[in-house]
């Protein structure tokens, strides 16, 4: 009787250097643009500069992305691009999580193996909320990621995701009765863009949270009520900030990049935004 052979699973061909989270992240992104911005790449990613420096020496090393680290406006900015041997890389891990998608469909892996790239199946009032984010941008800017967000104020296709005044927002939308929201992303060379929907099951809620911010720096109009503001972030750069009540939804859209692009794009998403929720 002949020896019973079994091929190698797809996990196999998995690459450790790429498939880890973050520097499969930075291929990802760096493969639908020429270069870009280092701040960019950090804000996309939720990185902080050692971290995201630590993963691309990694790439870097292995070949598979390219640093330039320019002086433009008399200001230092690093640019990332994507090597050759990069996006070979890419889609042989790409192939790899493919076969293995393959494999849990037609019952030939056990899908726990594989359930760490899988989100939950969205709901109907989960749509009902991602209708309500923009998703018409301007000109070179593409879709980063999306997600629903939980009552606890948590993504759900990234549950570990995390920022720096999560806590805090977490805190105020929930003693506000959050009901969930929807949570979406651009990107460019140069600049960020997020776009961050929560519904509060006490209608009065949302414009109550927006009276108690600080008065707006940044003025835009015919969008009230709203409160804008741009500030220097703590690790260089720019962010732009801006928050909008509409009946129960509260929307806060940031943008992170040069204060020229900020200015002059941050009201485009802004006033996009407002129109989708008063369509």
């Amino acid at each position: 009787m002949g020896e019973n052979r079994m091929d190698a699973h797809p996990a196999q061909r998995l690459d450790d250097v790429v498939h880890q989270r973050v520097r499969l992240g930075i291929l990802t992104v760096l493969s639908t643009e020429p270069r870009v911005a280092f701040t960019v790449l950090r804000d996309l990613l939720g990185q902080p500069d050692s971290g995201l420096s630590r993963h691309l020496r990694v790439l870097e090393d292995a070949r598979l992305v390219d640093t330039d680290k320019v002086i433009e406006d008399r200001k230092p900015r690093t640019w990332i691009s994507i090597t050759d041997a990069g996006r070979h890389a890419l889609r042989q891990e790409l192939a790899a999580l493919r076969s293995m998608i393959s494999a849990i469909e037609t019952g030939g892996a056990d899908l726990l193996a594989f359930a760490a790239l899988l989100g939950d199946e969205p709901g109907e009032r989960d749509r009902e909320r991602a209708d309500l984010v923009i998703s018409e941008v301007p000109a070179g800017f593409r879709l980063a990621r999306e997600s629903a967000v939980d009552s606890n104020y948590r993504l759900v296709s990234m549950p570990g995701a995390d920022w720096g005044s999560h806590s805090s927002q977490a805190l105020t939308f929930r003693s506000h009765g959050l009901l969930g929201g929807h949570f979406r992303s651009f990107a460019s060379a140069t600049a960020g863009v997020h776009v961050m929907l929560v519904e509060l099951g006490n209608p009065q809620a949302p414009i109550a949270i927006l009276s108690a911010l600080a008065p707006s720096n940044l003025l835009i109009d015919g969008l009230d009520p709203y409160r804008g503001f741009v500030t220097e972030r703590e690790g260089g750069g720019t962010l732009g900030v801006c928050w909008i009540a509409v009946g129960p939804y509260l929307v806060c859209v940031s943008m992170t990049g040069d204060e020229e692009v900020i200015r002059a794009q941050l009201p485009h998403f802004a006033a996009g935004q407002r129109a989708k929720l008063t369509r």
